[in-house]
């Protein structure tokens, strides 16, 4: 019953209303998600993998997930990125897939600017197998088929574009990123109907500071303990979220926290390695929906392939990293 009750909801509030993203506590583990323009920005090409439980209390009822490979080829970052997310455990489906091109200049010998654009396509798509509308019944509670209007509409797909710029260092990192800048309008009902999906406007800044080492070697290999502060601001539609943090990263292992204005505490942990990052995110809900939700869990893995060094004139930085 609960599982109809979600996807008839889910379902009903797209008649006419505005549509929004998912979100992630993990930023920088889904750099790409965040802004295309980390595009090509690591030294080696990566995959990068994460899932995230949004309510666990309501046994897996809201799920969502990323894939994403990118690498630098001459200097023009290359991306595939695929995040989708299921509510009522797959009865209402939305997909992202999209490619990405982001081209770098190097201003000086620390800075590169960064540019992207994101072409990809969105999907929405019901099963309604299991699901009972209201007008199935008849006066002798007979359950009949499926409203017509659905039988039509199951599935929707759209084009979708996104853009972000971003100006990074070894130390230092500050980037805009605008999601669904053409609205796509995701209904699955006919007719006037429409659930355009709000423009994610993102700004970000955030960088790494190194901590004070007596050790001299890993001074030079850049291996001292850091810290590394972070500021994201996030709005789409009506929706506003800051979001204030910190990361604390000692050898390979990276512990941090992250306060989400009047909805979240968020703990992560992570380890990294020369080829694997893994991270493990918890949202400690603080509005009133803590009781019922048990909050949020994330959780993401990383693998970096082997690569040439990059040639003198190649320009390849890498990011601060979770």
């Amino acid at each position: 019953m609960k599982r109809k009750l979600y996807a008839i909801i889910a379902f009903t509030i797209g008649l006419n209303v505005s549509a929004q993203d998912n979100h992630y506590s993990q930023f920088y583990a889904n750099k790409i998600y965040l802004n295309p323009a980390f595009v090509g920005t690591a030294v080696c090409p990566r995959a990068i993998l994460s899932f995230r439980d949004q309510w666990p209390g309501i046994n897996g009822e809201y799920v969502s997930y990323t894939a994403s490979y990118d690498q630098s080829i001459k200097g023009v970052g290359f991306g595939v990125l695929f995040n989708g997310d299921d509510a009522g455990r797959g009865v209402l489906k939305t997909n992202n897939f999209s490619v990405i091109l982001s081209p770098k200049i190097k201003l000086n010998r620390n800075f590169i600017l960064s540019y992207a654009v994101e072409a990809g396509v969105i999907q929405k798509h019901l099963d309604h197998v299991n699901l009972t509308f209201p007008d199935q019944f008849d006066v002798n509670g007979v359950i009949g088929g499926v409203p017509p209007e659905l039988n039509s509409n199951l599935n929707v797909v759209k084009p979708d574009v996104s853009t972000g710029i971003l100006l990074f260092s070894s130390f230092l990192y500050m980037g805009y990123s605008a999601h669904h800048i053409i609205r796509p309008n995701i209904s699955l009902l006919g007719g006037d109907n429409k659930e355009l999906i709000y423009t994610r406007h993102t700004v970000h800044i955030g960088g790494n500071i190194e901590l004070p080492d007596p050790n001299s070697i890993k001074r030079r290999k850049g291996l001292s303990p850091k810290i590394s502060p972070q500021i994201i601001i996030q709005n789409q539609g009506p929706a506003r979220e800051i979001n204030l943090g910190m990361y604390y990263k000692k050898n390979n292992f990276t512990s941090g926290i992250y306060y989400r204005n009047e909805d979240a505490f968020i703990v992560l942990f992570g380890i990294q390695t020369k080829k694997i990052n893994f991270g493990f995110s918890y949202d400690i809900t603080l509005s009133k929906l803590r009781n019922n939700t048990l909050g949020a869990v994330e959780i993401s893995t990383a693998y970096k392939f082997n690569c040439r060094k990059p040639k003198r004139n190649q320009v390849k930085i890498d990011c601060p990293s979770f």
